[in-house]
């Protein structure tokens, strides 16, 4: 398979695993969702197993990490800032409390990360 092809196999996974979530969500069902999440996934890897062109190569992976980084910086900042005010003015204080928690949650599970990273070799 190529890339191309890979590319329209997995937003026809994807679109099929939404199909799926909407109809488990519409009828209260919380399995089926689960159930279309795992296969979806499996699903992909068992797919990318078969491309035989390169997906990805050294500068993607780092442009990925870049991003990646940016989006975590502006997360953290943007959720600390909205759950702070948000129960500064003492409204919606559940919803400020979980954007708190996940600002302060989210350096640490980052630093537990990096000293896994540093200590293991990078191949």
């Amino acid at each position: 398979m190529d890339r191309k092809k890979f590319v329209v196999y997995v937003a026809l996974v994807c679109a099929a695993m939404g199909a799926a979530v909407g109809y488990g969500v519409s009828v209260r069902n919380a399995l089926l969702p689960a159930i279309a999440f795992v296969t979806g996934i499996v699903l992909i890897v068992l797919g990318r197993r078969r491309v035989t062109e390169v997906i990805e190569d050294e500068r993607v992976i780092r442009i990925s990490e870049k991003a990646s980084m940016r989006v975590y910086q502006v997360f953290v900042t943007a959720a600390a800032l909205a759950g702070t005010t948000l129960l500064a003015l003492n409204r919606y204080t559940e919803v400020g409390y979980t954007l708190a928690f996940s600002a302060c949650a989210l350096p640490i599970l980052y630093m537990i990360f990096y000293g896994y990273y540093r200590r293991k070799s990078l191949e």
